[in-house]
């Protein structure tokens, strides 16, 4: 019986010495650096995204504006989109970014990297990684997010109702210029005498601040004249960006069906026969709900490699002047100027969507909402054929030019004692020289 139990005992010993010895020679065996390196390089990569990944916050403006765009756009296109929105907030301004960041990466999975052990690949990476997180700095640290969409006050919701509208023209006017909008409803915006391009259905409107002092007189005016929009914000110029943002929502909220949207300012003249001719083969397109970056099109005078202004002792430049806090970069991206754009649907809503993902939209409107946001989607910024546009003392001999677009005169400082008369004398300038041309 005792020899028995001694060699159960043994037999026990000898299998489990087997069991033992094979799992010895399994952790012997190389594991391949080529796996422990992947393993390494998709934890450092997962941590990249987790960390440093811009966050989309979920809030009643842009849950509004995803609701209106997945109502009217293909679902793939969209979430492209998105993650394209996502994906470059999380890289920060492109100026900012260290390019060879991706090519790091990407070296990362090489054959001399792979000889070399995990901890030099994970002290490389991690230095990437770190330089990219160094770059978003200047946007993580902006202090707020748009959350709610703008109250207007008065907002003429049903202008665009039932109508299929080619462009609107909407017009930053401060509440208190009156007779520059009167001359702009008599001449350049009347909408008469445009012969050919009559069959071009525009809107035409005036965005305004809110002044408790005016109320009164720009509820008789709207009721008049039906062209009012006005928004809950201050006369301020640091408040610029909101406004024309303000006016991409309206036209995005209460005319939906307009095919392109033009901005220009109420101290700005602008030769409406031009622009009719110039949008009038892009409204003949067909449309469909794709919605896709080689879809969206921004038209302007374009701004190429400017200077950002850090100091200026002149009263007009000073509003512009910018801290390496609010824009890190010396040069802005292409933009195009203020004095008139023209931006399709899909490219309004598009930009629309990517500034309220925003923490704080920069203060300088046209390098935010033609270039630095257009940048980052990747959309070009074209030109409005070979118009030109001045800013000079007096536009009375611009608009003799063939080529004549847009300028800006003595109203541009806040002389509108005579605004009709010289806006008139434009505009039959314009009128006899587009009749001579026929």
């Amino acid at each position: 019986m005792r020899k028995h139990f001694l060699l159960i005992l043994l037999c026990f010993n000898v299998f489990f010495g087997c069991i033992y010895f094979i799992h010895e020679r399994k952790e012997e065996e190389p594991i391949p650096i080529l796996s422990a390196t992947n393993t390494k390089i998709s934890n450092i990569i997962f941590q990249r995204q987790r960390y440093n990944q811009y966050v989309i916050k979920t809030n009643k403006a842009i849950e509004f504006i995803k609701n209106t765009l997945e109502n009217e756009y293909n679902q793939n296109d969209l979430m492209n989109f998105y993650n394209h929105v996502q994906k470059e907030y999380s890289l920060g301004l492109r100026c900012t970014r260290i390019q060879n960041i991706s090519k790091t990466m990407a070296i990362i999975n090489t054959t001399d990297q792979i000889e070399n052990n995990t901890r030099i690949i994970s002290t490389r990476a991690s230095s990437s990684f770190s330089t990219l997180t160094s770059s978003r700095k200047h946007l993580s640290s902006r202090r707020f997010q748009r959350t709610d969409l703008y109250t207007f006050i008065i907002d003429n919701s049903d202008a665009c109702l039932n109508e299929f509208v080619d462009l609107v023209i909407i017009i930053i006017s401060k509440s208190d210029n009156y007779k520059t909008r009167d001359a702009i409803r008599r001449t350049w915006a009347s909408g008469k005498d445009i012969d050919i391009y009559s069959t071009i259905n525009i809107k035409f409107f005036f965005l305004i601040d809110f002044n408790e002092k005016l109320i009164h007189h720009i509820r008789l005016e709207n009721n008049l004249f039906h062209d009012i929009i006005q928004v809950e914000l201050l006369q301020e110029y640091t408040l610029v960006t909101h406004r024309v943002l303000s006016l991409f929502e309206w036209s995005f909220r209460y005319c939906r069906t307009a095919k392109f949207l033009f901005k220009t300012d109420d101290d700005v003249f602008i030769n409406l026969i031009l622009l009719l001719k110039f949008i009038s083969p892009l409204i003949k397109q067909p449309i469909n709900n794709s919605f896709l970056i080689s879809d969206m099109h921004i038209y302007g005078y374009k701004h190429k490699n400017a200077r950002v202004f850090r100091h200026s002792k002149n009263l007009v430049s000073g509003r512009y002047i910018v801290t390496h806090d609010e824009y890190p970069c010396e040069r802005y991206p292409t933009f195009l100027s203020g004095f008139g754009y023209l931006i399709s649907k899909k490219a309004r809503d598009a930009i629309l969507y990517t500034a309220y993902q925003d923490l704080e939209p920069f203060r300088i409107s046209d390098v935010y909402l033609t270039g630095i946001i257009p940048d980052y989607l990747s959309i070009p910024r074209q030109p409005l054929s070979d118009y030109k546009i001045e800013f000079i003392k007096s536009c009375d001999h611009f608009f003799r030019h063939s080529k004549a677009f847009a300028c800006a005169d003595s109203i541009h400082h806040g002389n509108t004692s005579d605004t009709f008369d010289k806006f008139n004398q434009y505009w039959q300038l314009i009128k006899k020289k587009h009749r001579s041309t026929q």
